[in-house]
């Protein structure tokens, strides 16, 4: 006769719940009926639950190799990381996310995020594809993040134009920054400014010729 088979009902092996007895083997080749903490109900042989070589459904190894591919996987596979578009992109993150970086207060400090696709690098390329020459990156409106359809290439022309600082005045039906409207009268920025922190009516700042008084 072979040798009584120690009970395990009850008993936890690793991530393995032991319910009960599943056949009736000789001995330590009896398999019992387990559940893994995973929810998966399978039968374990008694003598390798016993040994401590199953202490899981399986999960454990699947766990291991993921976080093994995980921990060996490049760093950068778009082998792009000394390019323009990857050190902006770079930028563009650590501004809104490190606290330590110099330009976090006007970015993260104030809620500008990053949305979750363009957290990849690849996506952040697919979407906004390379800068062209000249141009950088210029959010359309500055109280939205980074986000697709939030964002363009831009010169420093229309990048300042669109600065949150930027002064907009409406004359004629028409609204342009500050800047803007002194370029297209011909009139200098701080002239223009001059008058109309004095109080000059917004006709008169513009179509007082430089020098005229009103």
């Amino acid at each position: 006769m072979g040798r009584p088979v120690k009970d395990l009902k009850g008993q936890r092996f690793g991530r393995l719940f032991v319910e009960g007895r599943h056949s009736t083997n000789k001995d330590r080749r009896a398999t019992w009926a387990v559940r893994c903490d995973c929810g998966t109900n399978k039968q374990v042989i008694g003598r390798n639950l016993i040994r401590g070589s199953t202490k899981s459904c399986g999960c454990l190894s699947i766990e291991a190799l993921v976080r093994t591919a995980k921990e060996t996987k490049p760093r950068l596979k778009h082998g792009m990381s000394r390019t323009r578009v990857y050190k902006i992109w770079k930028g563009m993150k650590a501004r809104c996310l490190n606290p330590k970086n110099s330009r976090y207060k006007d970015y993260g400090g104030r809620g500008i995020r990053v949305c979750d696709r363009w957290q990849e690098f690849e996506n952040f390329l697919t979407d906004m594809g390379e800068p062209p020459e000249g141009m950088s990156m210029d959010r359309v409106d500055n109280e939205k993040g980074y986000e697709p359809g939030n964002c363009r290439w831009a010169t420093r022309l229309e990048q300042n134009n669109n600065q949150r600082s930027n002064y907009r005045m409406a004359y004629n039906g028409t609204v342009k920054t500050l800047s803007e409207w002194a370029r297209g009268m011909g009139i200098k920025k701080g002239t223009l400014f001059a008058r109309i922190k004095n109080g000059w009516s917004i006709s008169d700042s513009l179509n007082t010729p430089a020098g005229g008084c009103k």
